[in-house]
C-alpha cells in the first residue's frame, strides 16, 4: 500500500487540496473583476463556509455571489446558511475534477444555488453549470452566466498566464 502524505489543516478544514500560486492569482483577479463590474448589484465573497440546507456537508467555495444584502461589521456570520446565487470553484493542481462536479451537483444545487462556475486554470476555461445539469464552457471571448446575467471577458481572468 502506498503511503499518503499528511493533509494540511487547510485541506482538512476545507475538504479540498491546497491551492497553488496560479489558483490564488486567478481567485484575486476573478473576485476583483466581479467586484469592479458587479459590486453594486451583488455581494462578492471569498472563502465563506456554506452550511446549506439539503447539502451533504458544509463547503467553502473559492468565491460566492450573493444578492445585495445589509451587512453589519458588528454582527458577522461565520457559517452562511442562505445559498448564494452562484458558487465559483477554481480547480487546484491535485484536485480531481469529478470531486468538484460532485460538490456542485450534490451540495450546491440541492440547496438552491442557481449556477456554479468551475474554473480550470490549465486549460484557461470556465464552465458554468446550472441545476438542470447542463453546462457551457468558455475558453475565450465573453462568458455569460444565465442565472445572474454576469458577463466577463475570459482574458480579464487569465491575462498574463500561459
Amino acid at each position: 500500500m502506498e503511503a499518503t502524505a499528511a493533509l494540511s489543516l487547510y485541506e482538512i478544514e476545507r475538504d479540498k487540496p491546497m491551492p497553488s500560486l496560479n489558483h490564488g492569482i486567478i481567485q484575486i483577479r476573478l473576485g476583483t473583476a466581479l467586484q469592479n463590474h458587479y459590486g453594486k448589484q451583488y455581494e462578492i465573497a471569498a472563502e465563506v463556509e456554506l452550511k446549506l440546507p439539503k447539502a451533504i456537508k458544509p463547503t467553502i467555495p473559492d468565491l460566492c455571489i450573493f444578492p445585495k444584502m445589509q451587512l453589519k461589521l458588528s454582527h458577522d456570520i461565520l457559517k452562511v446558511e442562505t445559498p448564494p446565487i452562484t458558487t465559483i470553484e477554481i480547480l487546484s493542481p491535485k484536485q480531481p475534477i469529478e470531486d468538484v462536479k460532485e460538490k456542485i451537483l450534490n451540495n450546491y444545487f440541492p440547496a438552491g444555488v442557481k449556477s456554479a462556475w468551475l474554473v480550470i486554470p490549465t486549460t484557461r476555461t470556465v464552465s458554468i453549470y446550472t441545476p438542470d445539469e447542463k453546462f457551457v464552457s468558455f475558453a475565450n471571448g465573453t462568458l455569460t452566466d444565465p442565472a445572474t446575467g454576469i458577463s466577463l471577458e475570459i482574458d480579464e481572468i487569465f491575462y498574463g498566464l500561459e
